[in-house]
């Protein structure tokens, strides 16, 4: 039946894409909780050859994600050469209940594994507050052009806003790091152009 095939293709298609979008942003962060509760903040360790050295929780928590990646993309390099060896010599129906099957524990160690894991509250909307600090910013340009010094985003810093929005609750770093973010979408501006000649 290739009309059913097809219905069955796109909503696993969907229920993929939904699972694994939620588990990577959950999971992610999950990661990086773990080492943050026992080790916060940089300290300075003393090596065996008495040399002192200063140990950074954030290039540690980097190199985590790194192997994380790392062994993501080598177990799909092997799930998929494993998978097409078992369509062709057992079926596809073992090829597709394999994987089914491991993605169906996830939930399950998570769940059983739940009060082992650190679980910090989430702290509020990032994208909410970032489409808010580009309207102040828009509002701020547009108003005080030409009337200070300051650029496009230095206006909207909290050391340089005098009467503070609620839920300015971020610092300058925080402001920086929005600035860079939007900076690095021009790559998708040639999406566009590339999609057209296909």
């Amino acid at each position: 039946n290739p009309d059913g095939a097809i219905g069955c293709f796109a909503c696993g298609l969907i229920f993929f894409g939904v699972g694994v979008g939620w588990f990577k942003v959950n999971i992610i962060p999950l990661i990086a909780e773990q080492y943050e509760k026992d080790h916060p903040r940089a300290w300075i360790e003393t090596l065996s050859s008495g040399e002192r050295v200063i140990v950074d929780p954030s290039l540690t928590i980097l190199r985590v994600y790194v192997r994380f990646y790392s062994m993501i993309h080598v177990g799909a390099l092997l799930g998929q050469i494993s998978m097409v060896y078992a369509e062709k010599y057992v079926g596809f129906w073992l090829a597709f209940t394999l994987p089914t099957i491991f993605f169906l524990c996830c939930p399950f160690i998570m769940l059983i594994c739940r009060n082992k894991y650190v679980r910090n509250p989430p702290t509020g909307s990032v994208p909410g507050k970032a489409t808010k600090l580009i309207i102040l910013a828009v509002k701020e340009s547009r108003a005080n052009k030409g009337k200070d010094s300051y650029t496009f985003w230095e206006r909207v810093m909290p050391s340089n806003v005098a009467n503070k929005p609620t839920w300015m609750t971020f610092d300058d770093a925080w402001v920086d790091e929005v600035r860079r973010g939007l900076n690095a979408c021009y790559v998708f501006m040639f999406m566009p152009i590339y999609w057209l000649s296909h």
